[in-house]
């Protein structure tokens, strides 16, 4: 039992920057990793395109890249985020 525990928290030791890192940043991979499984299955589901134009095509209708979007990009950090939300809140209010 000691050494589940202390295998434990070596791995917690281990990756204490990049917990923190996560903890303090709004940054995440999520959004990146889902684009690609999305890209993998349109080209799964096409069993092969005549040529690269097309594929290239289809993926960007399927994610609707061919409009310009003026979207507000996210704050960095957790702290810039409450603090953009309180200005709104003081503005509307």
């Amino acid at each position: 039992m000691k050494r589940y525990i202390r295998t434990t928290f070596q791995t917690l030791n281990k990756y204490l920057d990049s917990i923190e890192n996560s903890c303090k940043y709004t940054l995440s991979n999520g959004h990146l990793e889902g684009i690609n499984n999305k890209i993998k299955t349109v080209k799964r589901s096409g069993y092969g395109y005549r040529n690269f134009n097309h594929l290239r095509a289809r993926i960007l209708i399927s994610f609707k890249l061919t409009e310009k979007t003026d979207k507000e990009s996210r704050p960095l950090t957790f702290i810039e985020e409450k603090e953009i939300e309180k200005q709104r809140t003081m503005k509307s209010a």
